[in-house]
């Protein structure tokens, strides 16, 4: 399996602006980056692997989905891939 290279701190700081992150949760469990999340969606794209097959190191597999899935529609990821020059990766990890 394949283990991608986490996201660099330059290539973050090109498209964190693209990624609201909420810290406001009073209940519940605690929110996590966007940034992990955004490193496990490349993960599992670069990969082409199912999202239950993400390492247990990157967030849980449904959050990430979510958040891919919320991402995707509202054109987010479109949006970091061309800030980073990556191609579309479009797979549906299901």
């Amino acid at each position: 399996m394949h283990v991608a290279p986490p996201l660099s701190d330059e290539d973050w700081n090109r498209v964190s602006h693209l990624f609201p992150h909420d810290t406001s949760a009073r209940f519940g469990r605690p929110r996590r980056h966007p940034r992990e999340i955004f490193e496990a969606i490349l993960w599992v794209l670069e990969n082409r692997e199912k999202w239950h097959h993400l390492p247990q190191h990157y967030p849980p597999q449904q959050t990430c989905y979510i958040k891919w899935l919320q991402w995707r529609r509202a054109g987010i990821m479109s949006q970091a891939f061309a800030l980073l020059g990556i191609g579309n990766l479009t797979h549906d990890g299901r």
